[in-house]
């Protein structure tokens, strides 16, 4: 007979696996939630950084050019002084071969024909005198003209440089604005922090200063050094020279009485008695000598021919230029065709002096980052650029309005605190640098020097440079201080 046991009912366990696995995908969907929230700001970061690169070079770039465009007016102004110096010297050269001929005119008077040969020459002569000097007086305002031009035009290059710099900057930062695409098809703009930009117009205006009165010596310097060998020492000529060869063969010969030993230029050159005032003069002595007892000491120049010119606003005339003294008693005088020249009329053209020029700041360092790690031993620029992302376009949690803060890996900070004032920004820096190469870097030819001698920096030089470079740590923790998160790491930007 069978038994019958009655078990009693196992409880009813269905739905539990549901739930369980429900747990799991809510706690996948958190942990895909943060990979994406991880891989979001990373790619953002490095979009954001490239936009910062982009835009800080950009920027740097438009600055370089600015100081080259600098360097060509203040090099157009100093060609445009040179010039002036080289038509004073033309028409003090022809003052003086103008007396030349006036004075041969005199010592030729009681010789038949010859006479009436000189006297036209020196007619001839004093025409075309009076045309030099009348074509300089004219030419040296209008010269001056194009000076003031060439300055209001470098002045306004020097005010706009940062401002143009910074509008590059904002609108190629703008320009790396992306659109998120999905159900978010909305624009990112990407802007550039107004604290980056307001610094870069303090280091553009902190970076040059303009040189008035005694502040123009360097000006003077590189004008003098810039004349050519007409303007800076003109000497006897090959005609003069000829003669005094000829003289020196019958002077050795030993003739008796007084002889010509020979002709000599006492003065020729063109130079600034001082910022405001250009002096050319010419002079050409004859230098004798005479026998006595048994001896041929030298007799004071006989003076043969002059010409001076004077520049500047007052019509005062400078110092004597000779180069050529006679030695009286232990002092030094000037021959008297020196003193003629300065004495005798000088001619007088109306000039303002040397215009200002716009340089370097004195004092600048020559050490830092962006010039020694450029192979540059002159001042440097830098040019900072930060750009700020929202942070609505870099969080997908943000973007469906969840607020939750999301830690980060490996324990970095929090995605949250990446974003500074709901902002993901990036800081970048350029540099902006002078650098020639010299004569033996053959690998620069066509800009290296040909004479192998090594430029410094200044506004005379058009060889100013951009390039990238790693933020300083210095300026970067300025940056997050001046927004409100110090001691934020680069890392996170």
């Amino acid at each position: 007979m069978k038994s019958t046991e009655h078990r009693p009912a196992r409880p009813r366990q269905r739905g539990q696996a549901i739930v369980w696995f429900l747990a799991t995908v809510a706690a996948c969907c958190c942990v895909f939630a943060l990979v994406y929230n991880v891989g979001q700001v990373a790619n953002k970061k490095e979009e954001n950084t490239n936009a910062a690169d982009a835009a800080a070079l950009s920027g740097a770039l438009v600055e370089a050019r600015m100081l080259n465009y600098q360097a060509y007016t203040n090099r157009a102004m100093i060609a445009n002084e040179v010039t002036i110096a080289q038509l004073i010297s033309l028409d003090s050269w022809m003052r003086y071969n103008n007396k030349i001929l006036y004075y041969i005119k005199i010592y030729t008077t009681i010789v038949p024909y010859l006479n009436s040969v000189t006297q036209t020459l020196s007619q001839v002569s004093q025409q075309v005198t009076d045309g030099i000097d009348n074509v300089v007086g004219a030419t040296v305002p209008r010269i001056e003209d194009l000076n003031s031009a060439l300055s209001g035009v470098r002045e306004y290059a020097y005010r706009i440089g940062a401002v143009a710099a910074n509008d590059v900057a904002a609108k190629i930062a703008r320009a790396n604005s992306t659109t998120s695409g999905g159900a978010y098809d909305d624009t990112v703009e990407l802007t550039a922090s107004p604290i980056a930009l307001s610094l870069n117009q303090l280091k553009w205006s902190a970076f040059t200063e303009q040189n008035n009165g005694d502040g123009r010596s360097v000006e003077a310097k590189v004008v003098l050094n810039s004349r050519d060998p007409f303007s800076t020492a003109r000497g006897n000529g090959d005609l003069i020279d000829g003669i005094n060869d000829v003289l020196e063969v019958v002077t050795g010969a030993g003739s008796l009485g007084t002889d010509i030993k020979s002709l000599k230029k006492t003065s020729g050159t063109t130079t600034l008695q001082d910022y405001d005032h250009w002096a050319a003069q010419d002079s050409l002595d004859v230098m004798t000598t005479t026998l006595f007892g048994g001896k041929r000491p030298d007799l004071p120049p006989i003076p043969l021919g002059y010409g001076r010119v004077d520049a500047n606003s007052d019509d005062s005339t400078g110092d004597n230029l000779c180069n050529t003294y006679i030695n009286l008693f232990g002092l030094k005088i000037p021959t008297l065709n020196c003193e003629l020249a300065v004495d005798d009329d000088p001619g007088h053209v109306s000039w303002k002096g040397l215009p200002s020029i716009r340089d370097l700041v004195g004092g600048l360092s020559k050490t830092d980052p962006c010039s020694t790690n450029n192979g540059s031993d002159s001042p440097s620029l830098t040019y900072v650029m930060a750009v700020d992302r929202p942070g609505s376009g870099t969080m997908s949690t943000q973007r469906m309005g969840l607020n939750a803060d999301v830690s980060g890996p490996q324990g970095s900070p929090a995605m949250r605190d990446a974003l500074i004032g709901d902002k993901l920004t990036s800081a970048a820096t350029a540099c902006v640098f002078f650098l020639r190469p010299d004569g033996n870097d053959t690998s620069q030819v066509g800009i290296s020097r040909s004479d192998g001698r090594h430029e410094f920096a200044s506004l005379y030089n058009p060889y100013w440079q951009a390039r990238l470079t790693t933020p300083d740590s210095n300026w970067v923790s300025t940056l997050y201080a001046l927004i409100g998160r110090p001691g934020l790491d680069r890392a996170t930007q």
